[in-house]
Formats: structure tokens, C-alpha cells, sequence
């Protein structure tokens, strides 16, 4: 059974996914969500990927890799406070 998530996780994956959608559609350049899934759906399936940006997913290590490669990032990156420009 999956532990009850606090209200910091909680609103750490909220910020993670926000970061998430901001790299894909904006920094990526991508007109949707789910364009990114059908171009990278044997990485991310679109439902995750939906589940993610809206910070309603806690991650498992696998998801993040495969979301750190379609987004051809290194994981430390994609997990960290930074930004794509920073």
C-alpha cells in the first residue's frame, strides 16, 4: 500500500509537474501534451504524463528516466529547482 503523502510532497510534485508542462509545451515547444506523448509513448504513456503535470503522480525512479530521456535531459536536471535556461 502506498503511503499517504504529505502535504510538502503534495506540493512538491504540484511544482515538479508544473515544471514539467513548462518544459515541454514552452521550453520544448510542443502544442500539447499530448503531441509530446504520441511522439514519446514508449518512454511516457500520456496518461502519466497527464497524472505528472498536474502533480497528482508520485514517480517511480523508471518514470522519471523515461521522462528525463524524451525530454533529453539529464535526471538530475529535470528533477532540480532550475529551470531549462538556467
Amino acid at each position: 500500500m502506498t503511503k499517504k503523502l504529505g502535504k510538502r510532497e503534495r506540493l512538491a510534485l504540484e511544482k515538479l509537474g508544473q515544471k514539467i508542462r513548462r518544459m515541454i509545451l514552452e521550453d520544448r515547444g510542443y502544442a500539447s501534451l499530448d503531441a509530446f506523448a504520441l511522439e514519446f509513448h514508449d518512454l511516457i504513456t500520456k496518461p502519466t504524463l497527464y497524472q505528472i503535470c498536474s502533480g497528482k503522480r508520485d514517480m517511480k525512479f523508471s518514470t522519471l528516466y523515461g521522462l528525463a530521456r524524451a525530454l533529453n535531459l539529464p535526471l538530475a536536471r529535470l528533477i532540480s529547482g532550475r529551470s531549462l535556461s538556467a
